[in-house]
């Protein structure tokens, strides 16, 4: 099932990002084969997440068929040409993610710290209420790139059924004076205009840097319109929460992490044994593997490796018996030379000194 919700997202990503720039053919491409794989997915889940992801899987194919077959020119506003020096207009795109915490291996920890602030006051109301738990608020998630971060935002959204804003850096700055408070100004009106909806933001340490390191005017006033936002999140804690991700938490302006901003800080690191064995047969289901691969063993040998490590690997393994099949014409299937070959010339993207980092820096907050 991952490797279908990965499909899913993967193919909904790039036709979210052929639509804005206004090629609807490919957008349309990419729209049908993440139907397709969203289909496929609901093929293997019950009950109300089975309808769930049909149901959305037949509005993404509405969505695909009613794109014309020819692409459109990307124009801009007339009153707001970017040559004037506005900038092009932010628009807030909201989904809703099709991806459970039941779709993510391993981090049972950071599941658990994350459920309990952002999933269990929603879904147990009463209790919540009683104990005095408070829904909403902010959330960081730090750690390696390749962990699964963004995946487990989604998995938050879809847990308790809300819009999901991401939301890229880039598409937030500007060097325009007071266009980039305007776009995070129109990302959080636009999150507030739903009942329930999750705020994304990866890569938060460019947005919100420790200001004393950072000499652009920009983000002297960017930071303090993001923490006036957050402190807003209190009052309207019914309907918002925010998630926010970095590889470099150090980088983060210190403020950003007082309690009523980011209220919990959750550790997202390398994938333990157990979920590198999970990441393994999520992503060689299906494909043909030989009787002298041993996953076991494949995944003990493969710690220090990411996710998304783990995923390029399983990916160039495969590609080598593929080639083999049209140069040579000889099908096999995926052997365990293989894996030696791709293992030792792909090494952990993830340095130790940096894991190390990490680790410490988890001990400190």
């Amino acid at each position: 099932m991952r490797f279908n919700i990965e499909n899913f997202e993967r193919h909904k990503e790039a036709g979210v990002q052929a639509l804005r720039a206004g090629n609807n053919p490919e957008a349309r491409y990419h729209f049908l084969k993440a139907a397709e794989a969203l289909y496929l997915a609901a093929a293997e889940s019950e009950g109300v997440l089975k309808d769930t992801r049909i149901a959305n899987a037949k509005k993404l194919a509405q969505i695909a068929k009613g794109l014309p077959d020819v692409a459109q020119p990307v124009r801009r506003p007339a009153a707001a040409p970017a040559e004037a020096g506005n900038g092009t207009k932010f628009m807030p795109i909201a989904e809703k993610p099709a991806v459970r915490f039941g779709d993510i291996a391993g981090l049972e920890d950071a599941k658990q710290d994350i459920k309990l602030k952002m999933v269990y006051p929603f879904l147990y109301p009463e209790q919540a209420k009683r104990f005095l738990v408070q829904r909403g608020g902010g959330i960081l998630m730090f750690g390696p790139p390749g962990t699964g971060k963004t995946m487990l935002a989604k998995a938050v959204a879809g847990e308790i059924d809300a819009s999901f804003f991401t939301v890229r850096p880039s598409e937030i700055m500007s060097k325009w004076v007071g266009e980039a408070e305007k776009n995070i100004q129109a990302l959080f009106d636009s999150a507030r205009s739903y009942e329930r909806s999750v705020i994304f933001l990866d890569e938060i340490e460019a947005l919100v840097p420790a200001r004393h390191d950072s000499e652009s005017t920009v983000m002297q006033r960017v930071v303090p319109q993001i923490l006036n936002e957050l402190e807003g999140f209190h009052k309207n804690e019914h309907t918002l929460l925010f998630v926010g991700a970095t590889n470099e938490p150090w980088s983060l302006d210190p403020a950003i992490l007082r309690p009523g901003r980011f209220d919990e800080k959750v550790y997202i690191p390398l994938p333990d044994l157990p979920a590198r064995l999970k990441i393994l047969e999520m992503n060689l289901e299906g494909r043909p593997l030989a009787d002298d691969v041993d996953l076991n063993a494949l995944a003990a040998r493969l710690d220090g490796y990411s996710g998304a490590d783990i995923r390029n690997l399983c990916s160039k393994a495969a590609n080598i018996p593929f080639l083999e099949s049209i140069e040579k014409g000889a099908v096999r299937d995926i052997s365990a030379a293989d894996f030696d070959k791709v293992v030792s010339s792909t090494p952990p993207s993830v340095s130790q000194s940096s894991v190390s980092r990490y680790d410490e820096y988890a001990k400190s907050v």
